[in-house]
């Protein structure tokens, strides 16, 4: 997991509106996270639990997320992950979900993350067209 918003206070947070990528406005810069689906996949972002801010951010950790089950379709799996930035006013839980035939995964990508790419058919490729987080 990235520390890059440790230490930092997060004043604002956006998210885009095709769920792919969530933007942390911190008293030093602006962060963005966005979501990556290995080769034939697609990840987005499906809930974000937040606290109210500003809060400093103390720990950011992936964490296990429970299985709720896989749709109807035998061709679709499901995957469930998570993320918890742990703050001075509680925890930002950012909760995150890939599709795929079961042979891929996603992934929360972080600023510097060698990984990233825009993906076979450009599915990780976000709008970054950023609305208010809905709680």
């Amino acid at each position: 997991m990235n520390d890059h918003l440790v230490g930092h206070t997060i004043k604002e947070m956006k998210i885009a509106d095709d769920n792919k990528a969530i933007l942390f406005v911190t008293n030093e810069e602006e962060v963005i996270a966005k979501t990556y689906g290995s080769c034939c996949s697609s990840t987005w972002i499906e809930h974000v639990e937040t606290v109210k801010l500003p809060a400093k951010v103390i720990a950011v950790e992936d964490i296990e997320m429970p299985d709720m089950g896989q749709p109807s379709d035998e061709d679709e799996v499901i995957q469930y992950y998570g993320c918890r930035i742990t703050t001075n006013k509680g925890y930002i839980v950012i909760d995150y979900r890939n599709s795929s035939n079961g042979y891929y995964g996603g992934y929360l990508s972080w600023p510097d993350d060698s990984y990233f790419d825009g993906g076979v058919d450009g599915q990780n490729i976000s709008s970054e067209n950023w609305v208010e987080i809905n709680e």
